[in-house]
């Protein structure tokens, strides 16, 4: 058996040819590096979200819930994180956008302003003096 490596420096990509002792093809693999990430494989999806790095696939395809990544809801409309793919509109962060609906907010959404309320306390000026507040 004689192993083969193929570094392609314009895709990034590590292909790895496996030959008999008669230099016959046995099996081929692609792989496709990220040069910010050494050592790590990236997983692109190529189910919904083609050409996106995914976390649920692997070799033999998506492994989440159902096989492939559902579609956004309305209240992921405006986000920064929706992607347009040929099948629909996909969050790229979370594959089920509506769990992340059900107890309010997304923590991921970037088009919901969450205001912050400030209080007018009381503050007692000895503790204050001897913290540096004025």
């Amino acid at each position: 058996m004689i192993l083969h490596f193929i570094y392609n420096f314009e895709k990034v990509s590590l292909m790895i040819i496996l030959l008999d002792n008669f230099f016959k093809l046995r099996d081929k693999k692609q792989f496709f590096l990220n040069p910010y990430r050494k050592g790590v494989i990236a997983m692109v999806c190529t189910s919904v979200k083609s050409g996106i790095e995914c976390f649920f696939m692997n070799r033999d395809g998506c492994q989440f819930n159902g096989g492939a990544c559902h579609k956004i809801i309305e209240q992921c409309e405006g986000c920064q994180k929706v992607m347009e793919f040929p099948t629909g509109k996909y969050c790229i962060s979370f594959p089920e956008p509506a769990v992340k609906w059900r107890r309010g907010n997304c923590n991921m959404a970037t088009h919901i302003k969450v205001a912050t309320v400030k209080t007018n306390e009381k503050i007692n000026p000895l503790k204050a003096s001897k913290r540096g507040i004025h």
